[in-house]
């Protein structure tokens, strides 16, 4: 958030609770909101606020409100936590037949034979197209394999809800795929699409 509108969102505060601020009392203010909303968008923190203003019970529980709606802005583009299992739930199906094909000698295809190490490689880029917190939580694409391995019942009932507390409790920006390099698609190798 910029200085400029920081200034002018603490003027409507001011105004909408009919109170004069001291100087003292604005310079903390301040600091609070710099600290809460540096780094977020001007126009998601002004729609927040004026969000919060018609749910705000109390004015010294505003900033409480105040981040929790930017929160709720912040997170309606990214992903569910279903959708987020799901696409884990696929890396793991590519990457368990890609380490059956590691471990039996390679796969031989119209364009050449694959080794163990081609799909080492392939198995560390489905890895990676996987959001930063789907990736913390699962370790490493064969740990990926062996938990999506388990039983069904044992996902859905013991291995789910810690996923979904574990992404829930991420930081925003891990929830978003990261970018691959030069916009490239990743190819097709033994196990499935990307």
């Amino acid at each position: 958030m910029t200085d400029k509108k920081l200034m002018e969102l603490l003027v409507v505060i001011d105004d909408h609770y009919g109170r004069i601020r001291s100087k003292e009392e604005r310079m903390a203010d301040t600091k609070i909101y710099i600290q809460a909303f540096g780094a977020i968008p001007d126009e998601i923190v002004e729609k927040a606020l004026y969000t919060a203003f018609t749910q705000c019970r109390y004015q010294n529980q505003l900033i409480v409100d105040w981040c929790a709606e930017v929160k709720k802005l912040l997170t309606a583009g990214l992903p569910s936590a279903n959708d987020l299992w799901a696409q884990a739930a696929t890396a793991a199906r590519q990457i368990t037949a890609n380490l059956y094909y590691m471990t039996h000698g390679g796969l031989v295809t119209p364009a050449g034979k694959l080794t163990g190490e081609d799909f080492k490689a392939r198995n560390a880029e489905i890895f990676a197209t996987l959001p930063v917190a789907v990736q913390r939580w699962a370790g490493s694409p064969a740990d990926l394999s062996m938990t999506f391995g388990r039983d069904g019942a044992d996902l859905l009932q013991f291995v789910k809800p810690g996923f979904v507390r574990a992404v829930s409790e991420a930081p925003i920006e891990s929830l978003q795929p990261p970018a691959l390099p030069g916009g490239a698609a990743l190819a097709q190798i033994g196990g499935g699409t990307a």
